[in-house]
């Protein structure tokens, strides 16, 4: 039989047992909740290290993804969900250069055979994931020469979620380089 103290310390250990319990659940969920690359596929017959340069161009994104509202009464959130595709390309943009991916990375003008091209589409917006797909493209042929699909999940910030794809996808770019 068990005194009057020792329960009350015994339901107090098992309390605080519940509480780190729980604090080490919470936490672990918030560590695995990042950007996920769903899939690679490097298709090209060529040794990707013969492109130099880097075309963007800005992702597709349906209207549909994040409004049916008219465009004349879109509040902010709808406007800013209209401005993600240009800005997860200025994202791309300025992560490749500042990782010296390729010697020239433009978002404008004619690739050559020497351009890989970057094409891409959101297939999901919401309030808590983002997806999209990738593709890349021979310059000179437009041959699609690698595919990567992608999922951000637990958006709460959609700069910051931007960022993460803009940097998952310009890595995979530069890992597949050497293919």
């Amino acid at each position: 039989m068990i005194k009057r103290g020792g329960a009350r310390r015994i339901s107090r250990l098992l309390h605080a047992a519940a509480v780190i319990l729980l604090a080490v659940l919470v936490s672990g969920c918030a560590v695995t909740s990042t950007t996920v690359m769903d899939e690679e596929v490097v298709t090209n017959t060529k040794p990707m290290s013969t492109y130099k340069a880097l075309l963007i161009r800005d992702f597709e994104m349906k209207r549909e993804l994040y409004t049916d509202t008219p465009e004349n009464r879109m509040g902010e959130r709808d406007r800013m969900y209209a401005r993600m595709p240009s800005e997860l390309a200025e994202s791309i943009e300025r992560y490749a250069r500042s990782h010296k991916i390729f010697p020239e990375i433009f978002r404008n003008g004619q690739p050559t055979e020497r351009t890989l091209v970057l094409k891409g589409k959101f297939t999901r917006v919401g309030r808590f994931r983002i997806s999209i797909t990738g593709t890349l493209h021979d310059g000179a042929t437009d041959q699609e020469v690698a595919y990567f699909r992608q999922t951000l999940w637990d958006v709460l910030d959609t700069a910051a979620a931007l960022a993460m794809l803009a940097r998952e996808t310009a890595d995979f770019i530069d890992r597949i380089q050497y293919k």
